[in-house]
């Protein structure tokens, strides 16, 4: 039997995700945490204990060593401003102008700080991918390596669009050839990959989004090594060892431990691979020459997404269709899919501006099983049939 919620098919979870069960189950019967941790009393000690002990289980489910730190922050678009604009801040006061570089197709939270950064004689930028979503190592190499500046690579683990996966071991090499700063993008890693606990420590930042596996929204964590060089972005009382000043969100880094242990509880990749590669080649029954699935033969895909481009349909009469028959599926981003634009990630994979209009994704639950991949599929495929 399929899951619904609000009475509705929920196909958006690269998106958000709805809370976990646990979260849900601690808000009406769980102890909330509402004192300042920073209090010297009881209760400000108590919310205190209940960060300090969701930091140690991240440390620990990640496998941490004693050379990183870790501070909350709302979320993805913060944890990445305040390392990318920090460290750009950070040589600025030294009368230092910094190298940024990242990819065509990583998300707006990264793709548009460009302006920003040049406005402050910064240096940005930007390599490209081929057709499946597949970056060039020996081009990003040679980008960092064209300049003399402190250089900052952004390196998406796993693209929010495409579901396309870069592999963390080349890490390793373009350390090693430029010995830049490297910050991961792992906001669309959990439950979406096989190994997202196995990180590669090589790299000096990691930042990741609550919301994005059943945390609450409004708070994210970010994983950064200790002679990485930022300042803070949030100025104040000196919170979270200056990294991030303000009253800490403890209830959602609470949140964060009780929605991780649920996952790693209920997760089974295989599976979720199984039901996923179920739907898509159902679907791939049912599309006409023109209509295709984007970054199919790319070398890694996430377990969770299918994206499809179906030439002259327009993606917002597509997802008003899905809609009305209680389906919930984007185009792409969704923080711009209010209005829906021509992907910018499809572009620079080479598809051009009308196609790039009429995309449609459909991310799904880690805990997706075949038996509810099958309903999924001819709910789904009723609604394709109708444009094709």
């Amino acid at each position: 039997m399929a899951r619904l919620i609000n009475n509705r098919y929920y196909f958006d979870y690269n998106a958000t995700s709805p809370l976990a069960d646990s979260v849900k189950d601690w808000f009406p019967n769980g102890d909330l945490l509402f004192a300042n941790p920073s209090s010297i009393h009881s209760s400000g000690k108590k919310s205190k204990r209940f960060i300090n002990e969701t930091k140690k289980y991240l440390e620990k489910l990640f496998s941490l060593d004693s050379t990183f730190r870790i501070f909350f922050h709302s979320g993805a678009s913060e944890g990445v401003n305040s390392l990318v604009k920090g460290f750009a801040q950070k040589s600025f006061a030294a009368n230092k102008k910094v190298h940024f570089i990242h990819s065509h197709v990583d998300h707006s939270c990264v793709f548009n700080l460009k302006d920003e950064l040049e406005l402050y004689g910064h240096e940005v930028s930007r390599f490209g991918v081929d057709a499946n979503g597949e970056y060039d190592i020996e081009e990003v190499i040679s980008l960092i390596n064209k300049s003399s500046a402190p250089t900052l690579l952004n390196f998406t683990w796993v693209n929010n669009e495409n579901g396309v996966v870069w592999n963390l071991e080349d890490l390793s090499r373009i350390k090693k050839e430029t010995n830049c700063y490297i910050h991961v993008d792992a906001v669309q890693s959990i439950g979406k990959i096989e190994e997202w606990k196995k990180l590669n420590l090589i790299a000096d930042a990691y930042t990741f989004s609550g919301h994005k596996f059943g945390a609450m929204k409004g708070i994210g964590f970010s994983f950064v090594k200790e002679d990485f060089p930022f300042c803070s972005l949030i100025r104040g009382g000196g919170q979270q060892e200056g990294m991030r000043s303000g009253t800490e969100n403890t209830n959602g880094i609470y949140s964060l431990k009780l929605a991780l242990e649920e996952l790693c509880e209920r997760e089974n990749f295989s599976k979720l691979n199984e039901a996923k590669t179920f739907i898509e080649s159902e679907i791939e029954k049912v599309l006409d020459s023109k209509a295709f699935i984007v970054s199919k033969n790319a070398k890694s895909r996430n377990a969770n997404t299918i994206y499809l481009v179906i030439p002259g349909k327009k993606a917002d009469i597509l997802i008003t269709a899905f809609d009305l028959a209680r389906m919930d599926v984007s185009s792409g981003s969704a923080c711009s899919s209010g209005a829906v634009l021509p992907s910018r990630v499809l572009q620079a994979m080479g598809v051009n501006e009308e196609d790039a209009k009429s995309a449609l994704r459909f991310s799904f639950a880690y805990d997706l099983s075949l038996e509810e991949s099958k309903e999924y599929s001819e709910k789904i495929i009723t609604v394709l049939k109708r444009f094709l």
